[in-house]
């Protein structure tokens, strides 16, 4: 057996010493490594190097969430003091409540490692991360990865966020939650846009926090004294579902309570007062003050009911004009929709074709309200029955909207829009007949529907106004009024109460829509830098790149190299 002479075995002595030091730095480096992660994770040890603090939460924010907006200090409670109000409630009831579970929860739908890996999701994670490190025993961040677990998000699956997808945030308090899509962090040109031009992610937080914790429910008032009657609570509950307080209202005795957001006119059989020599009442102007304040008015509409006139006046300023047949000797009679392509109602029925399936309206903001429910896995069959059709009043400008030929997601749509005195106004389908319909007055048909003109069943008018801040930007502020011509849309437990057809869903989630989140004003958007060298080409910046990784790394084999040859000759 061959011996190793004594300067084989030093060098293999010193070779097993320097590669078990060389692991052991390793090791070493790694371990450091993995736990200053973890204190940097826990600590929030990060540094925001982006040219405007795109994801550091500003004072302004701060001061916000923790003291309120200063206009309404003496009136409502801040986030952070109403969390603090409801831990209290909860400890007087049981002294043995954990205070400290109460939260809110700002909830991402993957894990942080896939949010580290994409840009935009990185820097709304980051800001969150501020937000918890800003208010740690108030504010709590939790992460489910939705692919692997879609249960963990079942419950906030509802009406208009019947998909929830991995990039989406969740912000809860208690049974409120908010749904934001990744693109409402961020401010872009267009709809159509895939990069933004500015970060927006504290307004968002703070608009979803100040929402989800706001002391009291909007207010829902129903009129009385007009002949108003519910064929049951199947209405009056669906708005306590969507978040509501409801309270009735007699508009001519009454003050609008000041959380009053939404008026609910259902089924009137006498008119609205307004002065007349007789009365100072006046509702009307009650009404149209109501809505001047960004507040919104649903009527639904029997067409047995004889014309009120000045409350189809008033209507008629918003682009609504509720269908009726005039007769040979002029007299108004009523004017009811007919579908037998889609009655649900047997043939031979009397009934038959007057309680039928509507379609949706894919474009405008009507498009907008319902493509949730259009896309929903569960019914999306909306039924009207017993109804008269809508037309949009004479002084509104009938108009058609085409979509650039760039647009690939955009469709036509009709709609008809108003202005004068500084305001103005348009109208939008919600739903309209098929192009089998027709309008039938006295058993007569007198007026068929078609492909391109199918009857109006339920429209939505929108006011909207603008109010500019300090930072350019500016805060749209809208009014709506639904209309709808069949009472028995909304008033049947038959419709409402279970999950056969899609009328409470588009309820909810017009409701939702209506319900006036509280807007966080003065918290500025962050436009992203402008990184790009505008002092060379594109062809320039492509050979430096080049230049710049290729010397150092032959100038570093050059060097090894030489060390080699070196060693290796001496």
């Amino acid at each position: 057996m061959k011996k190793l002479n004594a300067a084989t075995s030093r060098k293999l002595r010193y070779g097993g010493v320097s590669a078990i030091l060389t692991a052991l730095i390793i090791a070493v480096v790694i371990i450091v490594n993995v736990i200053f992660g973890a204190l940097a994770h826990k600590f929030m040890w990060y540094a925001d190097l982006t040219p405007d603090l795109m994801f550091t939460v500003s004072d302004e924010c701060i001061s916000l969430l923790r003291d309120g907006d200063p206009k309404f200090k003496d009136s409502t409670k801040s986030p952070i003091q109403m969390v603090d109000a409801i831990r209290a409630e909860k400890l007087a009831a049981d002294p043995a409540f954990d205070a400290s579970t109460v939260k809110i929860n700002i909830i991402f739908c993957t894990d942080p490692d896939t949010l580290g890996d994409n840009a935009l999701q990185r820097y709304v994670y980051n800001t969150a991360l501020e937000l918890q490190k800003e208010f740690p025993d108030y504010i709590n961040i939790e992460n489910y990865n939705i692919i692997r677990n879609p249960s963990s998000v079942s419950k906030f699956k509802t009406n208009a966020h019947s998909v929830i997808n991995p990039s989406d945030v969740i912000i809860e308090f208690g049974t409120e939650y908010r749904v934001k899509g990744i693109r409402q962090f961020y401010t872009y040109n267009a709809t159509t846009d895939e990069t933004p031009w500015a970060y927006n992610g504290e307004y968002c937080f703070a608009s979803a926090i100040l929402a989800v914790t706001r002391a009291e429910s909007p207010v829902a008032c129903l009129t009385t004294n007009h002949g108003e009657v519910y064929e049951d609570d199947a209405f009056a509950q669906t708005l306590i579902d969507a978040g509501f307080l409801v309270e009735t209202l007699d508009l001519a005795n009454d003050p609008i309570p000041e959380n009053c957001r939404l008026i609910v006119i259902f089924n009137p059989t006498s008119d609205l007062r307004e002065p007349d020599g007789i009365t100072d009442v006046d509702e009307i102007g009650k009404l149209d003050a109501f809505l001047d304040g960004t507040n919104s008015l649903m009527v639904f509409m029997d067409p047995e009911t004889r014309r009120l006139t000045n409350f189809e006046r008033y209507l008629e300023e918003w682009g609504i004009a509720f269908d009726r047949h005039i007769d040979g000797s002029g007299t108004e009679i009523p004017r009811l929709i007919k579908d037998d392509s889609t009655s649900l109602l047997q043939a031979g029925n009397q009934n038959f074709g007057y309680t039928f399936l509507a379609d949706y309206a894919v474009g405008g903001y009507g498009g907008y309200i319902t493509e949730s429910l259009r896309k929903n896995l569960t019914s999306n069959e909306i039924v009207f029955e017993n109804a008269m059709s809508i037309s949009y009043s004479s002084s509104y400008k009938p108009a058609h909207y085409t979509p650039a030929e760039t647009d690939t997601e955009s469709i036509e749509y009709d709609y008809a829009s108003y202005s004068q005195d500084g305001y103005s106004r348009a109208i939008y389908d919600v739903f309209t007949t098929t192009a089998n319909a027709a309008a039938v007055a006295n058993g007569a048909v007198v007026e068929k529907a078609s492909d391109v003109n199918k009857l109006k069943l339920m429209t939505v008018s929108l006011e909207v106004r603008s109010t500019t801040e300090s930072n350019y930007s500016s805060i749209q502020q809208t009014s709506y009024v639904y209309a709808c011509g069949s009472p028995g849309f909304a008033s049947s437990q038959n419709l409402l109460g279970g999950s056969a057809y899609g009328n409470r869903d588009l309820l909810l989630t017009v409701l939702r829509d209506i319900g006036r989140e509280p807007v966080p004003v003065g918290l500025e958007f962050k436009p992203f830098a402008d990184l790009t060298i505008d002092t060379i080409t594109n062809a320039e910046a492509t050979q430096y790149t080049v230049v710049l990784a290729i010397i150092p790394a032959v100038a570093a084999l050059a060097c090894g190299v030489v060390v080699i040859v070196r060693r290796k000759n001496r």
